[in-house]
């Protein structure tokens, strides 16, 4: 759980700074027994749920460098103030 826990705690720091986070997030308890000596995980779910995880870095790696994207955050970045938001 040590390592879940540290996982959320990034989390709120990234949001902190204003960082995209990405919505998944995996922790390996005991990585040194779900990988063999070639770095391929051994365990079938874990493998799985890090092929989510890294699906959804690219995706925001994607989404990140996509000119609408840029566009769309430099118009969000500079609209103003919403008055009634406070």
């Amino acid at each position: 759980m040590g390592a879940f826990d540290a996982l959320n705690s990034l989390r709120n720091v990234g949001r902190a700074l204003h960082a995209w986070m990405v919505p998944e997030q995996t922790s390996v308890p005991e990585a040194w027994k779900v990988f063999d000596d070639s770095g391929q995980v051994t365990d079938t779910e874990i493998a799985e749920r890090l092929l989510t995880a890294g699906r959804q870095v690219a995706r925001f790696a994607r989404l990140h460098k996509c000119t609408a994207a840029a566009e769309f955050l430099k118009g969000w970045e500079a609209a103003p103030v919403n008055p009634g938001g406070e």
